[in-house]
């Protein structure tokens, strides 16, 4: 049986009397959506998160990271996978901190990486509409790269539902994953007019408000991703369901191999 040291990563070492521009930079830059603070040794200090450090906007702030971060999710490291989850889906991260008894900070283990296992253990019951999120933050195909990474940066979110019109016809996806691409960041940072269109996944891959809970979690373990666009059948987006909102549908703890 699979515990939280064998999933375990290490993330870029934080403290706390850092400044938030070190952590922006690295948010911004990187595959992370959370980044974990310890004390001048080593101990567990507290968590961030992008939408925390860019509240502020002044790429010369002198603010420290003790000024924004707060209590971080924490699990041992031989907890079991449905312990860590339990852990992750009360504080609604998407990672939970490895510690020590003592508070030292061993790195972090991440939603994506126990979904997968948690899902080949247990088979939720429900179907989607009963646990997907109904308020869904879009984008226009016509909007610009810049401004949609505003956008997702800023929600918190993995990425968008891209859509045509007012009637909110979805025709793509767009991540954070594919604007941290070398030229598509470019264009992100030079400010181009460059619309998403160019760049959003088509077709996006979605899902009813009939399917399964079961049938939305092997779509984002099959796919690689965090949240899956709940459409109509005229295409019209109704809602999104993503791993956080599967887990409300888990036994947790569960039940040990």
């Amino acid at each position: 049986m699979k515990v939280v040291s064998d999933l375990m990563r290490t993330l870029p070492p934080l403290k706390s009397g850092d400044p938030i521009t070190k952590a922006r930079q690295m948010l911004r830059d990187g595959d992370f959506r959370e980044l974990y603070i310890q004390d001048d040794a080593g101990t567990i200090a507290g968590i961030i998160d992008i939408s925390d450090v860019l509240m502020v906007s002044d790429t010369r702030s002198n603010l420290t990271l003790a000024s924004l971060m707060r209590p971080a999710p924490v699990v041992g490291e031989d907890v079991s996978v449905e312990e860590a989850l339990l852990v992750i889906r009360d504080a609604r991260t998407d990672s939970a901190g490895v510690v020590r008894p003592d508070g030292e900070l061993l790195g972090a283990v991440l939603l994506s990486d126990l979904f997968p296992i948690v899902m080949s253990r247990q088979n939720p019951t429900g179907i989607i509409e009963d646990y997907m999120t109904k308020r869904v933050v879009t984008c226009g195909e016509d909007e610009f790269l810049y401004r949609v990474y505003a956008m997702i940066t800023e929600s918190g979110y993995d990425g968008l539902p891209v859509i045509r019109g007012k009637g909110r016809e979805i025709v793509g996806i767009i991540s954070r994953r594919d604007l941290l691409q070398g030229h598509i960041k470019n264009s992100i940072t030079s400010r181009h007019r460059t619309p998403v269109q160019m760049i959003m996944v088509t077709p996006p891959i979605i899902a009813f408000r009939g399917d399964t809970v079961r049938d939305a979690a092997e779509a984002m373990i099959k796919h690689d991703i965090s949240r899956l666009p709940v459409i109509e059948p005229d295409g019209t987006v109704i809602g999104i369901i993503s791993r956080q909102d599967i887990l409300r549908a888990l036994s947790l703890p569960g039940e040990y191999e």
